[in-house]
């Protein structure tokens, strides 16, 4: 099955299959979740702006999104673990206006990714 924007995002950047359920993804279990060939998979990202590369060029938070996600599917009803992912690619999709490759928004301390959301 070729699988849709969403549920690429879900699958590698949230951890979430296609059950709801989070699990570890790289690209090739991510791609043999989905049935189809690693190289698919990665030509897919690649078109959509959806790759690793791209996504270290936009200001949007993919260590705490990850982390949310994690913890929601351990604690939340499958309505809300979907919800969150929903509303989290809308934000992801959102930061993709803030694309630009002169600028790395990478740096994240990975000790406290909420860091961000002290300061407001």
């Amino acid at each position: 099955m070729k699988p849709s924007p969403f549920q690429i995002f879900c699958g590698y950047y949230l951890g979430l299959g296609l059950d709801w359920e989070y699990r570890f993804f790289n690209q090739h279990s991510l791609a043999a979740h989905f049935g189809i060939d690693h190289t698919e998979l990665v030509s897919l990202m690649v078109e959509l702006r959806m790759s690793p590369e791209d996504t270290r060029h936009m200001d949007f938070n993919i260590a705490r999104a990850h982390a949310n996600a994690q913890v929601l599917s351990m604690d939340g009803k499958r309505s809300e673990v979907e919800s969150f992912a929903r509303e989290t690619f809308d934000a992801f999709l959102a930061a993709m206006d803030t694309y630009d490759p002169e600028r790395v928004f990478e740096n994240i301390d990975y000790d406290d990714i909420f860091a961000d959301k002290k300061k407001g």
